[in-house]
């Protein structure tokens, strides 16, 4: 489901590795829905998925806004808004909420990280790649 193509790239290394493994842990998500069977009780394995997507984007989050800062990015408060929208609703995840229907459970996820990691990457993401290389960053 989440395929890294090469117009996702920023040329920025750090961050490209970061956003394939964001993908990653999206095709994560993507296989538990696909091979959950209706009796199946993956709790463990959505809470487990669940708690590594918030922590590895506090990580890349946190990586970019030291390079805005840095580098003194000029659209910094407006990126970092993003930033903590997102960080905002994946801390609101009602984990008990897993087990009423675990499917459905995992579409909503999946579908919301869908909606915005690929508007991130592509849109505001893209809004600091010529700023960052332009200063020197790779």
């Amino acid at each position: 489901m989440f395929l890294w193509k090469k117009e996702f790239e920023l040329g920025i290394g750090s961050i490209d590795d970061q956003h394939k493994m964001l993908l990653e842990i999206g095709n994560r998500i993507n296989e538990l829905l696909i091979n959950h069977e209706e009796d199946d009780d993956n709790y463990d394995e959505i809470f487990t998925v669940i708690e590594e997507l918030k922590d590895y984007t506090i990580y890349h989050f946190n990586t970019e806004e030291e390079l805005f800062i840095k580098y003194k990015y000029p659209e910094y408060d407006e990126h970092k808004k993003e930033h903590d929208d997102f960080i905002a609703y994946i801390e609101s995840v009602n984990l008990e909420n897993i087990d009423d229907n675990q499917k459905m459970f995992l579409k909503e996820l999946l579908g919301k990280i869908v909606q915005w990691v690929f508007k991130h990457i592509i849109t505001t993401d893209f809004m600091y790649k010529d700023y960052l290389l332009k200063l020197g960053m790779k």
